[in-house]
């Protein structure tokens, strides 16, 4: 994997980049910096989504006015 190629964090909508891989070794984390993404949130983020785009359709944009 070359220097330029820049890991983005995988918390749905984060478009930051990945914590850099720890120098001692190891792969490099899936996540930015922000504590809060993490691989639980994203879990649960990701099916909040999801149950919004199940939801239908409010009363408001439902009525023709």
């Amino acid at each position: 994997m070359s220097e330029a190629a820049v890991k983005i964090c995988i918390y749905p909508g984060c478009e930051r980049p990945a914590v850099p891989a720890n120098p001692l070794g190891g792969p490099q984390p899936a996540f930015c910096d922000l504590e809060e993404h993490n691989a639980l949130t994203a879990h649960q983020e990701r099916q909040r989504r999801a149950s919004d785009d199940r939801q239908p359709a409010s009363d408001e944009e439902r009525s023709d006015g």
